[in-house]
């Protein structure tokens, strides 16, 4: 006959078996009943927001959040038709994945996306597998939107960033993001956009052994900045452009470069001013001094631009190098000769 303390530890085992069956079957059918599709939507739409096109071949339930798979990124190189945009934002992935490419962009292509949420501040943090490295932060805050992101050794010569980006460059490049911007109250009481203009904290970036193998023509980015795009057509030769360095702090969008480096033995570029941000990144303004140093024989392989360096004056400071003034906006910048 079992003793009372025999009955009670079965009785405590029953209720523990009960209590761990509902919570997987309240968790069980939250992941089944989540509507993947209306976030396939959401996704899309807030992307075309700001220019972007991105199509998700995969939603599924990881751990204490959702992971994307066959993420697809790309940069329309004109304006995007009703119908596509319609697809786009259907939600339905099969639908998506029927869209001419030429239509699109070219593709950067993210193995896999996780996201989660977070409660401090409320927001969602996410990490992605790409290019052979890591992307990992968090984005949340309702009255001051919190942005933290370090990129981890990717690769830029794995995957499309080559025909995305036009430029065939082998190395690993990391960066970590820090930044405070405020979020003014919309319409109707509802929460409005971020306002990158009037952002706190800090850039930072990192390059190793950096070597440029040439230009790739086509990409969209290459077509979407006309200074960046003749130099792409132009066929960019071999190039070692050794380390990068950069740290720009922010206070109230106004942006100030603390370091700026880049170079090996046959490159050096230095930069030195101010970047002013806008409420859309591609209309922010940079204001920086920039003196280059080239070794004749690199300065012979770039043909054309390299009569264009030749043609800027010594830096006063430092006549070993060639002084210029970059300018106007990152949609359309301006490189002329320092006054």
């Amino acid at each position: 006959m079992p003793t009372e303390t025999q009955t009670k530890t079965a009785r405590w085992k029953i209720v523990l078996g009960y209590s761990a069956f509902s919570l997987l079957a309240l968790v069980l059918c939250f992941f089944l009943t989540f509507p993947y599709g209306a976030l396939r939507a959401r996704i899309a739409t807030e992307a075309l927001n700001a220019g972007y096109v991105v199509r998700i071949e995969k939603l599924q339930p990881g751990l204490f959040g959702i992971t994307a798979k066959g993420v697809r990124l790309s940069l329309p190189p004109g304006p995007l038709s009703a119908e596509t945009i319609a697809a786009l934002t259907s939600g339905d992935p099969d639908t998506a994945r029927m869209l001419a490419p030429a239509e699109l962009g070219e593709t950067l292509v993210v193995d896999a996306l996780s996201l989660r949420p977070t409660l401090f501040p409320l927001g969602v943090a996410f990490q992605a597998s790409l290019l052979g490295g890591q992307i990992t932060g968090s984005v949340g805050g309702r009255k001051e939107l919190q942005v933290r992101l370090k990129v981890d050794r990717l690769d830029p010569s794995q995957g499309n960033l080559p025909h995305f980006t036009g430029l065939d460059l082998e190395g690993t490049l990391s960066a970590s993001v820090n930044l405070k911007m405020p979020v003014p109250d919309g319409p109707q009481g509802k929460q409005g956009e971020p306002d990158l203009s009037q952002a706190d904290g800090e850039v930072s970036l990192e390059g190793q052994n950096l070597l440029l193998k040439g230009s790739v023509d086509g990409s969209t980015l290459a077509t979407k900045n006309p200074t960046f795009g003749m130099l792409v057509q132009a066929g960019l030769p071999r190039i070692p452009m050794g380390d990068l360095n950069a740290l720009i702090r922010f206070e109230k969008g106004q942006g100030t470069v603390e370091t700026l480096r880049l170079g090996g033995d046959q490159l050096e570029i230095q930069g030195a001013g101010s970047l002013k941000l806008a409420k859309r990144l591609q209309y922010s303004e940079p204001a920086m001094d920039v003196k280059l140093r080239l070794e004749p024989d690199l300065v012979k392989s770039l043909g054309p631009i390299g009569l264009g360096v030749n043609i800027l004056p010594p830096d006063k400071d430092d006549p070993k190098f060639r002084a210029g003034r970059l300018s106007g906006s990152f949609g359309k910048l301006s490189f002329l000769p320092k006054r």
